[in-house]
């Protein structure tokens, strides 16, 4: 025993060590049992995640119901900027076919004149506005047709772009004096910014080559002509000239060609989204359809290109071609924003490289200079 401390001190010490050693062993059994919990329950998350990602791929892969949705959502992805996410969800062939879908071949349109057959007859109906803007619907779809019936009010307006930031259309037609809009061409976009400062493709606008950018080598130019009449097809600047054609862009595909439509198989291969499109019908009335998507405006996840193919056709279109779609979607109309644009820029809409505008005159539209 060491010197100053007695017997009863020791037995003391001795007590408090054991007391303090088992302490330790129940905090270390408790932190055992704490962990072969959690052990037991992320293997069981983990299985069960496992089991279900299965299950989801057998489904996806392995029944006509889970193939459908599964191209549903890989059609709809290859449509947007990060097209390449879908080989996540389609096989090598599949991709390969969805690809194939978004780049078909363009048909040409040539020139066609449209003009309203003339009448000596004297109405009593009530004079049709010059511009008539009407609600839609469809399975998954809300928006509006907008019918200009003179071609020769529109235009197609070139933004005020500010270093790489295209502009918003309400401002556009403010600045032009346009009375309604839509979006037009594609734009480069590699950081997600949603800035529309240089359009994908031709831009060719008052007869002048605005840009002329890699990316839409295989989409059809759309235009028109001095006069009003709509071209699409594969031309160059100069057949464009050749054929009198005033303002141009790029973007696909291609929905009504002389009549004929041109998704015959599916629903196109770009599966459901806001949609944008312009075509003509045969007295000369050029069309416009918007559509609301991805749950915005009352819609659901928005339309097919079939269904606004089948639109146009509805409303007489003998030549038709989808415009940017997507979060670019725009319908500027009666001074505002009249769809439901699904982009999250505060606004409510995005900045745009150009837009198909009507001005309220054919007069004012022939001052319009870019």
């Amino acid at each position: 025993m060491q010197p100053g401390r007695d017997l009863h001190q020791s037995d003391d010490l001795t007590t408090s060590s054991r007391r303090r050693a088992a302490r330790q062993l129940k905090r270390a059994q408790r932190r055992r049992r704490a962990w072969r919990r959690f052990a037991r329950w992320t293997t069981g998350v983990v299985g069960s995640f496992l089991v279900l990602i299965g299950i989801g791929a057998a489904v996806a892969f392995g029944t006509p119901f889970g193939s459908r949705v599964r191209m549903l959502a890989a059609e709809t992805i290859i449509s947007t900027r990060h097209y390449y996410l879908a080989k996540y969800i389609t096989t090598s062939a599949e991709y390969s076919m969805l690809l194939s879908q978004l780049n078909s071949p363009v048909v040409n349109t040539g020139v066609t004149h449209h003009t309203k057959a003339p009448t000596n007859k004297v109405s009593t109906a009530p004079a049709v506005p010059p511009v008539q803007v009407q609600d839609i619907s469809g399975p998954g779809y809300t928006g509006y047709v907008v019918l200009v019936h003179d071609p020769r009010q529109l235009r197609l307006v070139h933004a005020n772009v500010q270093g790489a930031m295209g502009e918003y259309i309400t401002n556009m037609a403010k600045r032009v004096g346009a009375t309604v809009g839509i979006n037009a061409s594609g734009f480069e976009d590699p950081n997600g910014n949603g800035w529309g400062g240089y359009a994908v493709g031709l831009e060719y606008v008052g007869g002048h080559v605005i840009a002329n950018t890699p990316g839409a080598e295989t989409w059809p130019v759309v235009g028109f002509t001095s006069q009003g009449d709509m071209v699409m097809g594969n031309y160059t600047v100069a057949q464009l000239q050749q054929m009198g054609v005033r303002d141009a862009m790029q973007f696909h595909p291609e929905l009504v060609v002389n009549g004929k439509p041109q998704i015959t198989y599916g629903d196109g291969g770009w599966g459901y989204d806001p949609r944008t499109a312009i075509g003509q019908a045969k007295d000369g009335t050029v069309i416009f359809i918007v559509t609301n998507g991805r749950f915005h405006g009352g819609a659901g996840l928005g339309a097919s290109q079939k269904q606004v193919m089948d639109l146009m056709l509805k409303y007489g279109a003998v030549n038709a071609c989808a415009m940017d779609g997507g979060s670019s979607t725009v319908l500027y109309a009666n001074g505002k924003i009249m769809n439901s644009p699904s982009t999250i820029d505060p606004n409510g809409q995005r900045h745009l490289p150009d837009a198909w505008m009507v001005f309220p005159t054919v007069a004012a539209a022939n001052a319009y200079t870019p």
